[in-house]
C-alpha cells in the first residue's frame, strides 16, 4: 500500500506537510500488537484539514491509498461513533464533535501552559511578534500554545497549526535537542521524503545545529516562508517531553539583525527562566 504525499499550504500558517505515512512502514511485521484496522481509521481522520474540510470516499481513497470499499466501511463506522458526519446535501464527510473532545482534553492536560503563558506574553509584546510553543508530530511541529504580539502586522498563527520540521526554526531546535539516535532516525525520514532537496536541507540543518550548539537557539530566515524570520529554542519537560519555543514575524517587523542581536537572547532567557521554574520546590 502506498500513501500520497500531502502538501497543503494555507493561510494563517495552517500548513500540513506529509502528515500521512504508509501504515505498512509504521508497523514492524513481527509486531502482533499493532491493530491495522484501528491505524487505518485514525489515519483517515488525519486527511481532514482546514484546507480540506469536506472529503468523500473517493477523495479519502486517493489520499490514503486504501481501497474504496475499505474506506466506505471506515467512514460508516466513524459516523456511527460520532467522529465524522455527512455534510448537508452532499455525499462528503467532515469531522464531527467526537474528535473535539480528544483535542480539548489533551490541551487541558498540558500542565506547562499556566507557567509559560505570562513569559510568552511579555516577549510577544516586546517584539510585536507571535510567540509559540510546539511539539513534534512525525515530520512536523504542531503549535500547542500561541500568543500574539500587539502589532497589527503580527502573523496570525493558531493552536494546531503545523510547520515543517526541517525548515522551521522550532523544528530545527527540536531536532538539535533530541537524542542522537532519534535525530538520526528523523533525518533519515526527511532524506527519504525530500530526496531532490536533501543536500540543501542538510546544509540548512547543519548551520542550525551549529548555531544551537554555540548559542542555544537557531533560526529560519525566509526559509520556511519568504520574508518570514523566526528564532527558536527548546527544553525537555519532565512530563510533556521535548517542547520548542519560537518568536517570528514578517521580516519588516523582525529584521535578521534584530532577531539575532535582541530577540534571540531574550527568547533564550525566557526558556531558561521557564526551565528554572519547573524545578522550584
Amino acid at each position: 500500500m502506498t500513501t500520497k504525499n500531502l502538501v497543503d499550504e494555507g493561510p494563517n500558517n495552517t500548513t500540513h506537510i506529509e502528515l500521512l505515512e504508509p501504515i505498512a512502514e509504521m508497523r514492524d511485521q513481527n509486531d502482533r500488537q499493532f491493530v491495522t484496522a484501528l491505524a487505518r481509521g485514525l489515519e483517515l481522520l488525519r486527511c481532514f484539514t482546514p484546507q480540506r474540510p469536506y472529503l468523500g470516499n473517493q477523495d479519502l481513497s486517493q489520499l490514503t491509498g486504501l481501497p474504496k470499499g475499505t474506506i466506505t466501511r471506515l467512514t460508516y463506522t466513524l459516523v456511527k461513533l460520532g467522529y465524522l458526519k455527512q455534510s448537508t446535501n452532499s455525499s462528503k464527510y467532515q469531522l464531527s464533535v467526537g474528535v473535539l473532545g480528544f483535542g480539548y482534553t489533551m490541551m487541558a492536560n498540558i500542565s506547562i501552559n499556566n507557567l509559560i503563558t505570562p513569559y510568552m506574553e511579555e516577549l510577544a509584546d516586546y517584539a510585536n511578534s507571535a510567540v509559540a510553543m510546539a511539539t513534534r508530530d512525525r515530520l512536523t511541529m504542531v503549535y500547542l500554545n500561541v500568543v500574539q504580539g500587539s502589532s497589527t502586522t503580527t502573523m496570525r498563527r493558531n493552536v494546531g497549526s503545523y510547520l515543517p520540521i526541517h525548515l522551521s526554526s522550532m523544528g530545527r531546535a527540536c531536532l538539535a535537542s533530541m537524542p542522537q539516535a532519534e535525530q538520526e532516525f528523523i533525518l533519515d525520514a526527511i532524506r527519504t521524503k525530500h530526496k531532490d532537496d536533501w543536500l540543501k536541507i542538510r546544509r540548512g540543518l547543519d548551520k542550525a545545529f551549529k548555531d544551537y550548539e554555540d548559542y542555544g537557539y537557531c533560526f529560519s530566515i525566509s526559509e520556511w516562508q519568504k520574508d518570514v524570520n523566526a528564532v527558536a529554542t527548546a527544553l525537555m519537560h519532565p512530563t510533556e517531553g521535548l517542547l520548542a519555543f519560537n518568536c517570528g514575524a514578517p521580516s519588516f517587523v523582525l529584521s535578521r539583525d534584530k532577531l539575532e542581536e535582541d530577540i534571540a537572547p531574550r527568547l533564550l532567557h525566557m526558556k531558561n527562566t521557564i526551565e528554572d521554574n519547573l524545578y522550584i520546590g
